[in-house]
């Protein structure tokens, strides 16, 4: 199977789908604001290696030559067929992101590592994002960090994950278990406005919550939030955010406890703690991403 909906990925083998959409596969039936999508599973990737006669050991080139390869027809036909079930509407917009079976190793991660594209509106856009996506597999800096971990990339064990993109007001990430203090008590939410990437790239400042699980006790430290990034008529954009509102929490209190509840929910389901990015968009919470954390601070919870 070459493409799946993210509601069929836990039908699959995680090698063939990757961690990232495996996780929200899984939850999907308990936390129904999952944003649709749908993966190119590592058989494709194979697949459209194959067709293009692209080998990758030993490939300077290789990145290049997955740039400018072209699709097998029946893989385009049935990205097509995917892209326009989730196209719901001219105000749509996609982001695409690795799933690698790599993401959730214990000695290693590769999560974050591969080319993330956002705001991708059509389906010429979408083409050429999987592409960007297949090509950072074979990166220098990837290469580089498989070595060094003793990793062999010669099996390709990367999905492409393609999902409806929340244009946020305020984003986010959570720990379910308190990663400075390794309190597994408390909840640790991290929020600022507009996409997480300013998040995760450690580009803003954000508000910090600490939530006792408990009493649901809210201790709140004000971050600057100097900028946020939103998407723009073509790509996204970096802009200073008002000092009206880098004075203010982007969260309220009940915004707080709802993302309480949906984390509890997730814990629970994965009997483990767990780390959430989060987008909100006219009040509605949306999960993008979740994944089970088994160790912290190098000790297993």
């Amino acid at each position: 199977m070459n493409v799946v909906s993210l509601t069929d990925c836990i039908k699959l083998e995680k090698v063939l789908v990757g961690s990232k959409a495996m996780n929200l596969s899984k939850i999907k039936s308990t936390i129904p604001s999952i944003p649709d999508g749908f993966v190119l599973t590592s058989d494709s990737f194979k697949k459209f290696l194959t067709h293009n006669n692209i080998r990758s050991k030993n490939n300077r080139h290789i990145q290049e030559e997955v740039l400018t390869a072209e699709y097998p027809r029946e893989l385009e036909l049935s990205i097509s067929k995917f892209f326009n079930a989730i196209k719901t509407s001219p105000d749509v917009i996609l982001a695409v992101r690795s799933s690698s079976a790599m993401e959730d190793l214990n000695n290693a991660s590769f999560a974050g590592q591969y080319e993330t594209i956002l705001n991708v509106k059509n389906l010429d856009q979408l083409l050429d994002s999987i592409k960007r996506c297949w090509a950072s597999y074979f990166s220098a800096h990837i290469l580089d960090y498989a070595k060094t971990n003793n990793i062999s990339l010669s099996d390709v064990q990367m999905g492409v994950f393609v999902q409806q993109m929340i244009n946020a007001d305020v984003s986010g990430v959570i720990f379910s278990s308190n990663p400075v203090t390794n309190n597994q008590n408390e909840i640790l939410v991290n929020a600022s406005y507009g996409l997480g990437e300013a998040i995760v790239d450690g580009s803003v400042t954000p508000d910090m919550y600490v939530i006792n699980k408990e009493n649901k006790h809210i201790v709140k430290e004000l971050g600057d939030k100097e900028i946020q990034i939103i998407a723009k008529e073509e790509g996204n954009e970096s802009v200073v955010v008002s000092t009206d509102l880098q004075k203010i929490f982007c969260l309220g209190d009940e915004e707080i406890l709802e993302l309480v509840d949906i984390t509890m929910k997730i814990e629970h389901y994965f009997e483990n703690p767990v780390d959430i990015e989060f987008a909100i968009k006219n009040n509605i919470i949306y999960i993008l991403q979740s994944r089970p954390i088994t160790t912290l601070k190098g000790e297993n919870v």
